[in-house]
Formats: C-alpha cells, structure tokens, sequence
C-alpha cells in the first residue's frame, strides 16, 4: 500500500490488471540470504511500477521493502496483520533504490507541471502526496530546504534544476501523513 500511494503521487503507477508478477527494485544480494541463491532481475517499463500485490513472492526471501512494512511470513495463516512503526521503515523510504527513483519521478513532475515558482510547486507537490495545501509553517521550512539544497549545489554540473526538489519529495514521501493515510 505504501508504495502503490507513493507510485500514484509520482505520477508512475501502472493500473494495468492481471498478468505475471513483476520484480520491482531491491538491493543487490538480498536473493542470496535464504537456502536456495536467486537471481532476480528488476522489471523493465511500466512492469516496474506495478502495483505492490503483482510482486513476486520468494517466502525465505521476501521483497525488503515488504518485509520492513510487516507483511506476513506467508508460512501460516495470517488473521490479523501485525503493524509496526521503526526507523528501518523511514530509512527504507529514503534510502531504497525504488523510492530514490519515485522521489526523482516526483521532483520531475512538480517541475513539469508546475513552471511559475517555488512556491506554486510546493504546493503541487503537497497536493500530490498528502491532498492538501501546505501549513505555513511547512512551506516556509521546505522553502529553506529548497535554499539550502541551490546553495549547496550551485555550479555544480551534474546535479539539475530538479536536485532541491528531490529533497523536497524525499522529505514528503516519508511523512507520517503520506504513507499512514489515516
């Protein structure tokens, strides 16, 4: 569910129905922890965005970002799902190779669809993650994230006009408020 919300704020989930399961991004190695040694090749095109119930499921070696938003083991019966809330959950959304990607698709499309200013794109960006505008408090903090971020990479060639505001979408896809739906 957390990464069909975040794939549907980025403007990348595929709503396509039935078919084959699908093998979204994972970290390198993770195939090799159980028994048997897999491969599993990361799904190409619109296979990679997916909704999170077509990903295939190896039960000694579940998908990580599964695994650390509690999915059940899949060797007994599941009644009651159990809920948790961890700091492993807030490193994954941040530093996961999938999310990383969804937080540079998101930046893209506030930068896409939103061309007047900073402002308008922030609230772009808050109306695709959380449906709502901005507090003022919450603009005027990611307004000086947006700074900090131009400040510190000026003139640096590598990093686009988009690199503040995948910070921005960095810090929107790991809030409470996106990804609890409450």
């Amino acid at each position: 569910m957390v990464r069909d919300a975040t794939l549907a704020a980025c403007g990348l989930l595929s709503l396509k129905m039935g078919g084959p399961p699908v093998y979204p991004p994972q970290p390198n190695g993770v195939m090799n922890l159980g028994q048997s040694k897999r491969d599993w090749k990361a799904s190409a095109g619109d296979d990679r965005y997916r909704r999170g119930v077509y990903t295939w499921y190896w039960r000694a070696t579940p998908h990580p970002a599964l695994a650390v938003f509690d999915v059940p083991d899949a060797f007994s019966t599941c009644t009651r799902r159990l809920r948790s809330n961890t700091p492993l959950q807030a490193l994954t959304l941040l530093n996961d190779q999938q999310f990383y990607e969804m937080a540079q698709a998101l930046a893209a499309r506030v930068m896409r669809e939103s061309k007047a200013s900073d402002s308008d794109r922030l609230e772009l960006a808050f109306r695709l993650c959380l449906a709502r505008r901005p507090t003022s408090e919450e603009r005027e903090r990611l307004s000086d994230l947006v700074g900090i971020e131009r400040r510190q990479f000026n003139g640096d060639d590598r990093r686009g006009p988009s690199e503040p505001w995948i910070s921005v979408a960095r810090v929107l896809l790991n809030l409470d408020e996106t990804i609890t739906r409450e």
